[in-house]
């Protein structure tokens, strides 16, 4: 048996396997033996049938049975080659194979580039400051009070601040807007919905939020809205649309004090310290995760930044795939039309490739620094984070756990993911660390 490898285009080979003649009848004797042990020929014990009887009756079996054998040991072969590193086997090829002929085997593999492993021990970090500041706790406190705030109807004119119930209708030259573009109701028309007065969001019609200001229910009032040129719908993008509205109910918005006893109480709090207290807590822990989630971001694209590399082409391929078909079902669920979807399909898959490259990149980095830092995966670690995807995904965890053990491709990829995840913690650990100056501002 010889082994002939050739380059295959980038990061891929072929490796031609041959055997001579007495090779491939060798193999032939040994599975017609093994298929002898296993079959029933009337007129024979089992197993004691001759070669020759064996072979003229299972003709298609043996040959198929010597093309799997002489695949493997091919397969095989290529495997214990010492010169290349294989990161995948893309196919087995054994051509017709001939019980008295030589044969050759083509075995095509994507190879484990070389590169040099990054100076990831000297990464200088940047992070934000994790102090806790008086504004910080006012601010979180607001937040709280805010998610907590009643909503009463009061019979005044609407203040900026107040949820008004209205209703409305755009004309566009003469036309309803609601013919204009009724997959889009929210700026055509609307019998029941709420607004916050004032309150710009950029969702709806901002006009609107503005124009019910000053108004009282059972007011009707003309209000104009000129949208963007660049406005995500096409038939209003630089246009004027005049709105009739009608305000039928004014809530104002009121958030507890803090030291109201029934806010406390709900809240399971016993005093104002005691909330400020937990809530200097959970800012400094929140901080810290953000600190943490920074310096991930930082090294990802430290990583992105080393020289290119050639990348084994099937790995890019897949991963593209999967970005590419990810990026059609999100815009499917968002409710993005069929035909939106295919005119963007070029450029989305050219997006995906460059994605995928990226990604197959920083798989390959952080495998060899998780290799090098001796990084591994504990039982534990894949109880956690299966536990977490089957909360995200509102699902059991016992059955969700059990499934994944079942599925050798999947609990693969979870074993990946947290491998990389831990070797990301391992070289912020490594690395140092740097405290911006002003707030927000950092290297990403």
């Amino acid at each position: 048996m010889n082994v002939d490898i050739k380059d295959a285009g980038i990061a891929r080979k072929i490796a031609t396997v041959s055997f001579d003649s007495d090779e491939v009848s060798n193999h032939e004797s040994k599975v017609c033996q093994e298929l002898g042990k296993l079959i029933s020929i009337p007129g024979f014990r089992k197993g004691k049938a001759p070669s020759n009887v064996i072979r003229k009756k299972y003709a298609k079996e043996l040959r198929e049975e010597l093309t799997r054998k002489v695949s493997t040991v091919a397969y095989e072969a290529v495997l214990e080659q010492k010169d290349i590193k294989i990161f995948s086997v893309l196919k087995v090829d054994p051509g017709e194979l001939s019980s008295s002929k030589a044969a050759s085997v083509e075995v095509t593999v994507d190879v484990e580039p070389e590169f040099d492993l990054p100076k990831y021990k000297e990464y200088e970090l940047t992070v934000e400051p994790t102090d806790v500041s008086d504004e910080d706790i006012t601010k979180e406190l607001d937040a709280i009070r805010e998610q907590r705030a009643s909503f009463d109807v009061v019979e005044r004119a609407v203040q900026k601040g107040d949820y008004v119930k209205c209703s409305y209708e755009g004309m566009l030259e003469g036309k309803p807007v609601k013919d204009l573009v009724p997959e889009k109701p929210m700026y055509g028309k609307q019998a029941n919905t709420w607004e916050e007065a004032g309150n710009q969001t950029g969702m709806g019609v901002d006009a609107i939020a503005d124009g019910v200001i000053g108004m009282s229910v059972g007011d009707k009032k003309e209000v104009n809205a000129t949208f963007a040129k660049d406005f995500e719908v096409e038939a209003l993008a630089n246009k004027s649309v005049s709105y009739q509205v009608e305000v039928h109910e004014i809530r104002e918005k009121k958030a507890p004090s803090l030291d109201d006893e029934e806010f406390l109480n709900s809240l399971k709090i016993e005093s104002l310290d005691e909330l400020k207290e937990k809530v200097t807590e959970q800012i400094k822990v929140r901080k810290e995760q953000e600190n943490q989630n920074l310096k991930r971001k930082q090294i990802t694209q430290k990583i992105l930044d080393m020289d290119d590399f050639p990348l084994p082409q099937q790995a890019v391929e897949d991963e593209s795939k999967a970005i590419f078909q990810n990026r059609i079902q999100q815009a499917s669920r968002q409710g993005v039309k069929p035909e939106e979807i295919e005119k963007n399909r070029d450029d989305w898959w050219k997006e995906s490739q460059t994605q995928g490259q990226a990604r197959v990149k920083l798989t390959l980095v952080l495998s060899k620094i998780a290799e090098e830092e001796k990084v591994t995966v504990e039982n534990e670690d894949l109880a956690q984070a299966a536990t977490r995807e089957a909360m995200m995904r509102r699902e059991d965890p016992t059955k969700f756990i059990k499934e994944l053990t079942q599925d050798r491709n999947r609990l693969n990829r979870l074993r990946e993911d947290i491998v990389y995840d831990k070797t990301l913690i391992k070289i912020a650990e490594l690395s140092k660390e740097q405290i911006c100056d002003i707030e927000g501002e950092h290297t990403h």
